[in-house]
């Protein structure tokens, strides 16, 4: 029984020691997943020998212990990054509050169901991701569950938040949560704020379908962009909201009427904007014994009738904007202090304003079929901050009154019929910041003459263009320091631009006017088109560089145009060049295949030749002529005559000198020559069969035939071997052309003789080393020719035979 006793005792105390080390261990192990701490609270103050008495941190920032447990991890606002594993600390079985809100932890709520003692939950505006665990139901302790704003947390709500007896607050607001609506409120019990808005929740708001105690203990419910469909309250119990203050439906696709609301006594803020709503606005939300709305706004929907008068007594912002709502302005409007009609078909007479009380801040009547003029009663909207009107058929003048308002800061009457003058007192307004009258018909010059005078001027916003003032631009335009915009264009404005105008302008635009002069060179950074098109006598000198402190968005703009301008010109030049590019290459591609083709054309005609040559008893087969001055050949062979055909063209001809001096063929050979001459002849003599006659020597005397007879011949005389045939250049020159074959070395010729010997005649391109070195190939190539018969091939310079020894192939006949 002492040893049972003893071993219970020591399970107990190691159960005690564990669970306290436990939670310490367990932060530590959270803390290895925190990447960065830009505030240094939190890696610096945990840490591992922090330990108090009873092994709770101490002093650890964010977290709270007691009797040995953590009770409280408060991390919020810290922009913390990095993993916050919630298995890790799974054994925080004291754990009440985990706030750990606005910072950029990521990962899952996998095992958020383990916290049995946990009320406050709070992981809003951070980067956890998945589906919403079902073992949440499972903590009954809970009162406040916030997972707004982690966009990747979706899924379907699971079932079960009926066992959440105890929560109060239900915020999933901006996350991607799916599921009929009404399947999450039936399941709810005595919750007092609901925000599930910016979701995809689907189905139909019937409200008369959710427990009684939800619909008595609900103060606030957000169901705004949701996909909800279909009409409000539905169901034909219609709840009895006890304490219902805020209710939000915008931005969705519901349908239907707007209820009058009847059913909930303590609703103060009514949101259906942005939705399908259609039939005439029910009386009752403007009147003062309905119900205490101090905000209802019903715009972009299709609301169609009159808005008649309003007499509540505590609504405060009503905005209809974007319906269809016409007839009269109301007579009244109660205490209300923003009043958005705008974007309607409201028509009539605008003073009927004047009977708004003093009570209204902010009128919104742009974009409606308003007439008549703007009232010019004293001591009236001392309270008006902003005036818009714009875009309506007002006219007659801006009243005087209009520049005493003490309040107002904003107005916007463009796009009317307004006339006359400027009041002068408009400009000198000390709390008007932006005034839009474009698109009027105003005139006369710019009321400027108090500016100087003035205290601090407010305006950083005018905007006067499509009018008709005129005039001078007076210098006190440059009193305005505060200004950003100043639009003048369209107008009658002359003279030169004032020098002074604020550094702080981003917009400024003068063009369609009669202006003169110099820009002012603060000014220049602004394009073009803030100048023209109009002022034909404005120069605008190319500005300086703008210095590197000078960073305002319109210089940007202007650094931004130019530069795209170089761009263009950049793209321009380049697709012109590759163009060209394109040309030459395909150019060079068709010379290319071009001489490709009459190569190959060439050395067909040359075979075919060979081939179709009959056999004779010489053996021998070609020659080159050789200048040797020490021999001497004999003149008295018989020259035949020559059926066809070899060129010459007179013209192709005449550009070489007569002159043997001034030709390089006609010049005695080089001892070079004359000891390669030699190695040829021993190289190719080894390859005549012994049958073959013995070679004539080939010379150059006075008695040869070379005598130069006309410009036009050729130089050299053709041999063959067994001193059966003697051509001479001349005989050559004026035979005939029978062109066989081109290529670009040059043309290949077709000779018959008497004898019917076929002779291939290679007439040479101009460019000497080239026709030698061709010359060599040529004939090189030709012993390795299956010949039949005696075939001889020539080749010839643009001078004429090629002064080189020659060079002798033979052939078999076959």
């Amino acid at each position: 029984m002492q040893i049972i006793c003893s071993m219970i005792f020591l399970l107990v105390m190691m159960m005690i020691s564990v669970s306290g080390f436990s939670d310490f261990e367990a932060l530590l192990e959270l803390k290895k997943g925190f990447q960065s701490d830009p505030f240094g609270k939190v890696l610096a103050s945990w840490d591992a020998k922090a330990l108090s008495t009873d092994r709770c941190p101490l002093n650890w920032y964010g977290v709270t212990c007691s009797s040995g447990g953590v009770t409280s991890i408060e991390l919020n606002g810290l922009g913390l990054r990095g993993n916050f594993s919630f298995p890790v600390i799974v054994g925080l079985r004291m754990l009440q509050n985990l706030s750990i809100s606005n910072n950029q932890f990521a990962g899952t709520l996998s095992n958020i169901g383990s916290f049995k003692s946990l009320k406050y939950l709070d992981v809003s505006g951070n980067l956890f991701r998945g589906s919403l665990p079902s073992g949440i139901v499972n903590l009954r302790n809970l009162e406040f569950v916030n997972l707004s704003g982690n966009n990747i947390l979706g899924g379907v709500i699971p079932s079960g938040f009926g066992s959440l007896e105890k929560l109060k607050y239900l915020d999933l607001q901006g996350n991607s949560f799916s599921g009929e609506v009404m399947s999450l409120f039936s399941q709810l019990n005595s919750v007092e704020y609901v925000d599930i808005s910016r979701n995809n929740f689907s189905g139909s708001l019937d409200l008369g379908l959710a427990k009684s105690s939800f619909v008595s203990s609900i103060r606030y419910l957000n169901v705004s962009g949701n996909s909800l469909v279909g009409e409000l309250f539905a169901h034909d119990g219609i709840p009895f909201f006890d304490s219902l203050e805020v209710f939000d439906a915008s931005s969705n696709q519901l349908s239907g009427s707007v209820p009058v609301f009847s059913f909930v006594v303590s609703l103060k803020i009514l949101r259906l904007q942005d939705n399908q709503l259609s039939a005439s606005l029910p009386p009752g939300l403007l009147q003062e014994s309905s119900t205490i709305l101090t905000e209802l706004d019903l715009s972009l929907n299709q609301l169609e009738g009159p808005v008649g008068s309003i007499t509540s007594s505590t609504l405060e912002k009503l905005n209809l904007s974007s319906n269809r709502l016409s007839g009269s302005l109301p007579l009244k409007v109660g205490h209300c202090a923003i009043i958005d009609l705008s974007n309607n078909k409201i028509s009539g007479d605008l003073s009927r304003i004047q009977n708004w009380g003093d009570s209204v801040e902010i009128i919104r009547l742009s974009s409606n079929s308003l007439t008549g003029t703007l009232p010019g009663q004293p001591s009236q909207f001392l309270r008006l901050t902003s005036l818009e009107v714009a875009n309506n058929s007002l006219q007659g003048v801006l009243p005087f009154i209009l520049g005493t308002y003490p309040e107002l800061k904003e107005i916007d009457l463009s796009h009317n019929q307004l006339n006359g003058v400027l009041p002068s007192n408009l400009f000198i307004s000390a709390k008007l910041t932006d005034l839009n009258l474009s698109n009027n018909n105003f005139s006369g010059s710019l009321p400027l003459q108090d500016a100087s005078t003035a205290g601090n001027l407010s305006l950083t916003n005018i905007g006067l263009s499509h009018n008709s003032l005129g005039g001078v631009l007076s210098e006190e335009l440059t009193h305005f320091h505060n200004l950003i915009s100043l639009d003048l264009s369209y107008n009658n404005f002359e003279g030169n631009i004032p020098d002074g105008l604020p550094e702080s302008l981003k917009v400024f635009t003068v063009s369609a006017n009669n202006l003169s002069g110099n820009v002012p060179e603060n000014l220049r950074r602004f394009p073009d088109s803030a100048f023209h098109p109009g002022n034909t006598l404005l120069n605008v000198p190319i500005s300086p560089e703008t210095p590197k402190d000078k960073t305002d968005i319109t210089l940007r703009k202007h650094g931004y145009h130019m530069k795209s301008s170089v761009k263009a010109a950049l793209i321009i030049g380049l697709v012109v060049g590759a163009a060209l590019l394109a040309l030459v290459c395909a150019m060079f591609h068709f010379m290319s295949r071009k001489q490709h083709d009459e190569e190959k054309s060439d050395v067909t005609g040359e075979k075919s030749i060979v081939q179709k040559t009959e056999p004779s008893s010489s053996n021998v087969i070609a020659a080159k002529n050789s200048v040797q001055e020490n021999e001497s050949s004999s003149s008295t062979t018989s020259t035949p005559s020559i059926k066809a055909k070899l060129p010459v063209s007179s013209s192709r001809f005449s550009q070489y000198s007569d002159s043997e001096n001034s030709s390089p063929f006609l010049k005695e050979p080089t001892e070079e020559l004359h000891s390669d001459s030699r190695r040829k002849d021993e190289t190719l003599s080894s390859q005549v069969p012994s049958s073959t006659p013995s070679l004539p020597k080939i010379q150059n005397s006075p008695d040869n035939p070379r005598s130069r007879q006309t410009s036009m011949r050729l130089d050299g005389n053709l041999y063959i071997f067994d001193s059966s045939l003697k051509l001479t250049a001349e005989e050559l020159s004026r035979a005939p052309a029978e062109a066989i074959g081109r290529s670009c070395h040059g043309t290949l010729y077709r000779a018959v003789l008497n004898s019917d010997s076929v002779l291939a005649v290679k007439w040479l391109r101009e460019g000497t080393a080239k026709g030698l070195l061709l010359g060599s190939e040529r004939t090189r190539e030709a012993h390795h020719i299956k010949i039949h018969g005696c075939t001889l091939f020539s080749f010839l310079s643009p001078r004429g035979w090629t002064a080189k020894p020659p060079t002798i192939v033979t052939g078999k006949p076959s």
